[in-house]
């Protein structure tokens, strides 16, 4: 495929795309925000698991 046919290609997609409803923005930004927030909070868990298991805070 070369760089003409990319752009065509490009250029039916957003010619079919619809700009979405306010409601489905704020959906898409909330499961967004929700999926960084969960990633976030089990990073943070098992850090923590890790630090009391390795005798963290003086305990080694």
């Amino acid at each position: 495929m070369n760089l003409s046919e990319l752009f065509l290609a490009w250029r039916k997609i957003l010619t079919i795309v619809e700009k979405p409803e306010p409601d489905d923005y704020k959906l898409f930004l909330k499961i967004a925000l929700g999926g960084i927030l969960l990633a976030g909070v089990i990073g943070f868990a098992i850090h923590i698991a890790f630090y009391f298991v390795q005798g963290g805070a003086g305990g080694g």
